[in-house]
């Protein structure tokens, strides 16, 4: 049996602070622990045996129990055993008496104890045989800071205390150091949770401008095409009655050279007369038909630009929902690192030329949560033109806002990006969204 720690009572749960909430009934039936937590013979073939093999679950010390079943195996994983050795109880258990349970269990070696070494065996058998490489205790000492530095703790922690080379210091250190790390994790998961909540309460603020265009964007696609259908509608009875003036031309045409033939000169004049008033009917119609062309072309090019507003928009949108959410959230496959779902400006300095004073502010937070430094020119309305050279010269990429801008600073601006081939971008309007999407379109033609 492996020494038991030698640490202070209040580092550890203990027997009474693992009992069931009041009115849960204890699963499994409580087996008899330990009378006291005195070190065992010390027998030095017992010892030398200790040396060669790794320690089974049951042996460890009973404060070693709790922090290894709570940090290796999740509730989920800890049911899934009960079921299997058929203690259908264990569904009514909530999680915290389901973990008194299994901690109760592992003082001795029982069924349950048996299937929990052998869960733990098998779901960490790749730390197991990395850290069974150890012939020392400073070699395994290494192998657990090592893991413990890389967030890497559950399996080390399970490979370590059942290592035949881990002794008293080492458990001591290890049980210590898994403690601390469980408060650390509930402060930052409380810090984590409040700082979610406001990402989703501004998400939700977009989602609901976003929707409201949408809404407003079909009310307006929806009116343009009306009335585009009632032009062409317009425009197909006109184009009727022009191909049935024209046919009633030709019929008076006809019947012009067959009066002349019969009836004389005079009825033939009277004819002409009439031909060319039908003529002049179908010039004003002709004319009519033309307009109503022209109106079904302007409104069709209208339509299209709204439908290209709104895509830019949507864009816009979408550019600021992906730099927020991936900026607060952490992508599974990434581990911390730039990826092509995580826009990363590489602490490249952005400068903004323009842009509403009452939005600088979010304008630097968004440039800083993409790794990037934020510099802001007014465009010369306060600041002078030396000043604008000077931070041009220095800054990686220039985002600048059209609309609150001078004249000369925005040529200045232009002749200076096109002569240097500086990165930069224009914005049509002030607003965050279409800051957003041109901090997304810097981010992405500046990625290695």
């Amino acid at each position: 049996m492996c020494d038991l720690l030698n640490v202070p009572s209040s580092h550890a749960a203990t027997d009474e602070d693992l009992q069931p909430s009041p009115g849960k009934a204890a699963w499994p039936p409580s087996h008899p622990k330990p009378a006291g937590l005195a070190l065992p013979p010390d027998d030095r073939a017992h010892r030398a045996a200790q040396q060669r093999t790794r320690r089974k679950l049951w042996t460890l010390a009973h404060k070693l129990h709790c922090p290894i079943i709570g940090t290796c195996l999740d509730a989920a994983e800890l049911r899934r055993i009960a079921r299997n050795h058929g203690n259908a109880s264990a569904g009514t258990l909530d999680d915290y008496a389901l973990h008194v349970s299994f901690v109760s269990a592992a003082d001795a070696r029982n069924s349950l104890s048996l299937a929990t070494h052998k869960a733990l065996e098998k779901k960490f058998a790749g730390d197991v045989k990395r850290f069974a490489k150890a012939r020392s205790r400073d070699a395994l000492e290494a192998l657990w800071q090592g893991a413990l530095s890389s967030g890497e703790v559950a399996g080390a922690l399970w490979a370590t205390l059942t290592h035949p080379r881990c002794d008293d210091a080492l458990t001591t250190q290890a049980f210590e150091q898994v403690h601390m790390l469980s408060h650390q994790v509930g402060a930052g998961q409380r810090a984590d949770l409040q700082k979610l909540r406001t990402v989703e309460a501004e998400l939700g603020s977009i989602r609901h401008a976003f929707d409201d265009l949408q809404r407003r964007t079909r009310v307006r696609l929806g009116a343009r095409e009306a009335e585009t259908r009632d032009l062409q509608q317009r425009l197909t009875t006109l184009d009727a009655e022009r191909r049935r003036l024209l046919s009633q031309r030709e019929e008076q045409d006809r019947e012009l050279a067959r009066l002349r033939a019969a009836c004389g000169f005079e009825r033939a004049a009277n004819l002409e007369r009439q031909l060319a008033a039908a003529h002049r009917c179908n010039d004003r119609l002709r004319r009519r038909c033309d307009e109503l062309h022209a109106a079904v072309t302007a409104a069709e090019r209208s339509r299209v630009s709204i439908e290209r507003e709104c895509g830019e928009r949507g864009a816009e949108t979408a550019a600021l929902e992906h730099l927020i959410t991936h900026a607060t959230t952490a992508c599974d496959g990434c581990r911390n690192t730039p990826c092509g779902e995580c826009p990363d400006l590489h602490g490249r300095r952005i400068l903004c030329v323009g842009g509403r004073s009452r939005l600088i502010e979010q304008y630097r937070d968004l440039v800083a949560r993409c790794n990037g430094l934020f510099e802001h020119h007014d465009g010369g309305l306060e600041d002078n033109r030396q000043r604008l050279d000077a931070m041009l010269s220095s800054a990686d990429a220039v985002v600048c806002a059209t609309d609150s801008v001078s004249h000369d600073a925005y040529y200045r601006l232009k002749r200076f990006c096109k002569r240097h081939a500086k990165p930069h971008v224009f914005l049509r309007s002030s607003g965050i969204a279409t800051f957003a999407r041109a901090l997304d379109s810097v981010t992405t033609a500046e990625t290695p």
